[in-house]
């Protein structure tokens, strides 16, 4: 696996920050996250960011005392970002991809940690986007991704991706909202997706843990899923 090297300049993670946005957790990120989520909802399927409750089913699985390298799939404002970081070990690396330039650019602004690389870009392009930081393996991947409002084809290439790039004993956090969970059914004729993302992820990993949590808004199922 390859280890963490000196940062090299990257276009995607030196954009000029669009406007000052407040720290993840204050009632300016909330906003921010409120704002945004209005206008792609279909992406962030909630109105709400994380709850530390989410994140620390998400993460309860992962060994942070041998994680060298951690990867982030949508970072929204940061409520798992923070998280991650406080579990994460002194010499190792998070990596942390969002496609929207204001959640990279809030995030690069209030993150002062030289652990955490923020970088605007696809989770489609994970692969391309890992080699440029000079990434082979992953220790654990810990994704914050709407799966369920994703084309078959581009939910197949994200996970693909993941399973080629964690390496031995490495681990993918995924959660679904309780609501989208399960196959189609009668509420879809209301415009709410469904989709049965375990069978899903039990089709592309070994073993697949799987995690209710209530408190969180919306409810959500965790899955800890390991090849």
């Amino acid at each position: 696996m390859s280890t963490p090297s000196a940062r090299r300049f990257d276009p995607l993670r030196f954009e000029t920050p669009t406007r000052a946005e407040a720290p993840p957790g204050s009632a300016s990120a909330y906003g921010l996250f409120f704002t945004e989520s209005l206008r792609s909802l279909s992406v962030t399927a909630s109105l709400f960011p994380s709850s530390r409750y989410l994140a620390k089913a998400l993460l309860r699985r992962v060994d942070f005392t041998r994680a060298r390298v951690v990867v982030e799939l949508g970072m929204g404002t940061g409520a798992i970002t923070t998280e991650i970081l406080k579990r994460l070990g002194p010499d190792s690396v998070l990596y942390g991809f969002d496609l929207n330039p204001l959640f990279v650019a809030h995030l690069r602004q209030r993150i002062q940690d030289p652990r955490f690389v923020p970088i605007l870009g696809k989770a489609e392009n994970l692969a391309a986007l890992l080699d440029q930081q000079g990434i082979r393996r992953a220790n654990a991947v810990v994704s914050s991704l709407g799966l369920t409002s994703m084309r078959p084809r581009q939910r197949s290439a994200i996970v693909k991706q993941v399973t080629d790039r964690l390496a031995e004993g490495g681990v993918l956090a995924q959660y679904q909202y309780v609501h989208a969970s399960g196959s189609p059914n009668w509420l879809s004729k209301f415009g709410i997706q469904r989709f049965a993302e375990k069978d899903f992820l039990q089709a592309h990993f070994r073993h697949v843990h799987s995690e209710r949590v209530i408190w969180n808004l919306p409810p959500a199922n965790v899955y800890t899923c390991r090849l």
